[in-house]
Formats: structure tokens, sequence, C-alpha cells
């Protein structure tokens, strides 16, 4: 497994996600990720970009963009989601009861839940007036 990063800026347009997605699955054949890390992390970020487009930028009109990082070293991949939305800090939302009958959940909140429990590790700052999310997933080789 080589070590290596990406970086991109992404339109805050749900648009972008198939985007995401192929890149995310580029970068796993270029560093020989196992498919099922490459999977999940994909579908964390998709997650979470998801959100920051559909609500991070409903009190913040003027949010207009996303950048991904992905840095892949030591058997861990490392991606880092920066958005220019409101303060919202994924590790502080309740975290769905998915005990409850279907009709009784509130909306929202499986997207977090699935991408922490897919990660290994979740980390989030807020650095002046930008969202920083880091996802780590540590990976073995293909």
């Amino acid at each position: 497994m080589r070590t290596g990063s990406l970086s991109t800026k992404l339109d805050v347009n749900l648009y972008e996600t198939g985007r995401l997605n192929q890149m995310v699955q580029q970068f796993g054949k270029w560093h020989q990720m196992p498919e099922d890390a490459v999977f999940q992390i994909s579908l964390s970020i998709d997650e979470l970009v998801s959100n920051i487009v559909m609500h991070g930028s409903l009190s913040q009109p003027q949010a207009h963009e996303i950048i991904l990082r992905l840095t892949i070293s030591n058997r861990e991949i490392h991606a880092e989601i920066e958005d220019d939305g409101r303060a919202f800090n994924p590790l502080e939302a309740p975290e769905p009861d998915i005990d409850a009958p279907l009709q009784e959940r509130s909306i929202g909140g499986m997207g977090i839940l699935l991408a922490k429990r897919l990660m290994d590790a979740m980390h989030y700052s807020r650095i002046g007036c930008r969202n920083v999310i880091t996802l780590t997933k540590r990976v073995g080789v293909a």
C-alpha cells in the first residue's frame, strides 16, 4: 500500500456526491486499498457531504464550497471534509433511537451514526468560520 494524498474542492450541491464517490474509488485503486474499506470510507464521506449540502447552508446561504482531502499512510486512510457552512459538530448530534418502531423514529441522524460506526475515528473542529471533520479508517492489504 503506497502513501499518497488527494485534495479537491466541491460545490455545495448534491450532484457532487457522484463525482466524489468516483474519486474515492479511484484513490482506493491507486493505493491498493481493500474494497470493503473503500466502500466504508466512500459511504461515510457521502453521508457527511450530503448533510453539509442539505443542512449546512440553510442558515448561511453564502456557503459555497466543500474541500475534501484524502491521505493514506501507515495503513490508515484519513478523509478531511472542510466546509464554510454554519457551525455543526456531528459528534454532538443526538443519536437516533434505532430500537424504536420505524413510525416513531425522528427524522435524521442515521448518516452520522453510520459514519461513526464505519470509521475507526471521527473528529470535529471549528477553525475560524469553517467546519473540519476528520475520518480515520485503518486498512489492510488488498
